[in-house]
């Protein structure tokens, strides 16, 4: 008995039509996809990086958007004593000292350099800090300072 086969193939004895693979297909490609995007996209060090060059940039939309929702007014208060001051941020280095599924501390080096219109100049280290983030809407986000 010969089997003819014109825009499918046969499996086990069903015909499966060639747009159904593609389907098949297209739709793993899609769900490979989306399961890899799954997990926060950037890291605590990374979000307070991202937070600290928001300040140091004047950048308060970014600095809130990598804030949570407790230390949203905190970060615009933080973002507003940067607006009359030039601010360089230099050598910024962030690493994560502790993480857990929801909870992370992230300590950085490197430092605020401030320059005042009277010619002041002023530094802040920032290696005497902890800043600690939490897992909020999928996402890592600025939520204050350890003491």
């Amino acid at each position: 008995m010969g089997w003819f086969l014109f825009r499918g193939i046969i499996f086990g004895g069903i015909f499966v039509n060639h747009k159904f693979i593609a389907a098949g297909s297209l739709f793993l490609l899609i769900a490979g996809f989306l399961l890899s995007a799954c997990g926060p996209a950037k890291s605590p060090a990374d979000v307070i990086g991202d937070y600290l060059q928001a300040l140091a940039d004047k950048d308060q939309a970014k600095a809130v958007s990598n804030s949570c929702g407790a230390w949203e007014e905190q970060a615009l208060a933080e973002g507003a004593s940067f607006v009359n001051v030039q601010v360089a941020l230099e050598d910024l280095d962030c690493q994560v000292s502790n993480q857990s599924e929801t909870e992370a501390s992230v300590t950085c080096t490197g430092s605020f350099n401030f320059s005042y219109d009277a010619g002041e100049e002023q530094q802040l280290d920032l290696s005497g800090r902890v800043f600690s983030l939490i897992l909020e809407s999928g996402d890592w986000r600025m939520c204050g300072y350890q003491e």
